[in-house]
């Protein structure tokens, strides 16, 4: 069946929303990232920041509070659900897109349209991405990009039935080292061969 959405997760550092950047345009695809937690603030009437950074972690807290008698979810959960939705809801517009997030693979598996991705590379060519190209600054660059894969280990494992990073989660897994714009064409090519 074509795919019509590519979904791109990405361990940090690996230069996947480049590559999910350089896909949309050779595709001309509609390209969904940070915008998704933008519609998820605006609809949960939170300011973005607060938004983006629930959008990250994983509820801490089995406590959920009352009020009215009625149950609140916790903050972090109701921005998952929020983003969950969107996402739905996107899959389900006649207009082919790719959305860079890392649960996106789990709320659309249900979808056959759809081509999941999972973009890595060792873990010295991502400290040297994230210090030469990110520009980003850090005392300890191992431990930084360490720490940033696993809070989207936790944020994956918490909210699927999935573990993070495994293969057999996704359509085509793929090494960045090959080169961004190399990447690019092979997702190209695959999502087009999807057609034949």
């Amino acid at each position: 069946m074509p795919k019509k959405i590519i979904t791109v997760a990405r361990e940090y550092g690996s230069g996947g929303r480049l590559i999910a950047q350089r896909v949309a345009e050779k595709l001309n695809l509609i390209y969904y990232d940070n915008q998704i937690i933008d519609l998820a603030a605006l609809e949960l009437g939170f300011d973005i920041d607060t938004i983006r950074k629930a959008a990250s972690e994983r509820s801490s807290s089995f406590i959920y509070t009352m009020s009215s008698s009625s149950f609140q979810l916790p903050l972090n959960d109701q921005v998952f659900a929020t983003q969950s939705k969107i996402i739905r809801h996107l899959a389900k517009e006649d207009k082919a897109c790719i959305i860079v997030n890392g649960c996106a693979d789990y709320v659309l598996e249900d979808f056959d349209e759809v081509l999941t991705v999972f973009i890595h590379a060792p873990l010295e060519s991502r400290v040297k991405r994230v210090k030469e190209d990110y520009k980003e600054e850090h005392d300890d660059y191992v431990k930084f990009v360490k720490k940033q894969d696993k809070r989207r280990s936790n944020y994956y494992n918490y909210y699927t039935t999935k573990k993070w990073g495994q293969l057999k989660n996704f359509d085509l897994t793929i090494n960045s080292d090959l080169g961004i714009e190399e990447v690019a064409y092979i997702i190209v090519d695959v999502f087009k061969n999807s057609y034949e």
